[in-house]
This record gives structure tokens, C-alpha cells and sequence, in this order.
């Protein structure tokens, strides 16, 4: 059973990063643009700039790692920064949100407590 779950969540959130990185591209998602005038403004720059282009590639490339054993903890650091900058984009401007931010954010963080060996032995 442990082995199903260790599994099937990184495969989850591979998937909704893959998803939620092609939307970047594509847009077959609506995204509604936040209430905040600073968040509407981030968001702004992230549209005009090349970063949301870079940050849709990270997604897709952490997805797609994350379907492999081999790769998972490499595809875990390659999302840190992204999971990271979404949950802070979340909680200081746009908290209440459409919540769907907070699902990504949990399997993350079950990616990670399973990599905790890994991750010890880079800190320590």
C-alpha cells in the first residue's frame, strides 16, 4: 500500500504540473485574474517577461520527471522554487483565491517527506 502511495501521489502532481505548465502555453484553462491591484501588477509582469514562459518550462519538466523513481527528488528541487512562489504569491495577495493552489502545494509537500533521506544528506 505505501509503495502504491509513494506512487501515485508524485504521479498526481506530475500531472497537474504538466497541465498547469502547458496552460501557461496554451490556455485552455481560464484563469481569473486576482483582486489585488499589486497581485493584477506581479501578474503583469510575469505575462510580458520571459519568466512565465520559464516557470511554465519548470513545470512541465518537474511533471515530467516526477513520473520516475530515478528522478523524483531531482524533479522535488526543480519545483521547490515554483511551489515556493506560488504559495507566497497565495497567502500574501490572493489568499482566499480559488483555493486550487492548496492541492499542488500538499502533494508537494508528501513528495518531500517521502525525499526527506535525500534531502537530509544534501543539508547535511
Amino acid at each position: 500500500m505505501e509503495k502504491i502511495i509513494k506512487n501515485a501521489i508524485p504521479a498526481v502532481l506530475g500531472l497537474l504540473m504538466i497541465i498547469f505548465g502547458l496552460n501557461k502555453f496554451i490556455g485552455f484553462i481560464p484563469v481569473e485574474p486576482p483582486a489585488d491591484a499589486t497581485a493584477q501588477m506581479f501578474m503583469g509582469a510575469m505575462f510580458t517577461s520571459y519568466l512565465f514562459a520559464i516557470v511554465a518550462i519548470f513545470e512541465i519538466v518537474g511533471g515530467i520527471l516526477l513520473f520516475s523513481s530515478k528522478t523524483r527528488f531531482l524533479a522535488w528541487l526543480l519545483l521547490l522554487p515554483v511551489v515556493f512562489n506560488i504559495v507566497a504569491f497565495h497567502i500574501a495577495y490572493d489568499f482566499i483565491g480559488n483555493g486550487i493552489w492548496l492541492l499542488p502545494t500538499a502533494l508537494f509537500m508528501i513528495v518531500g517527506y517521502f525525499n526527506r533521506n535525500k534531502l537530509v544528506q544534501i543539508i547535511g
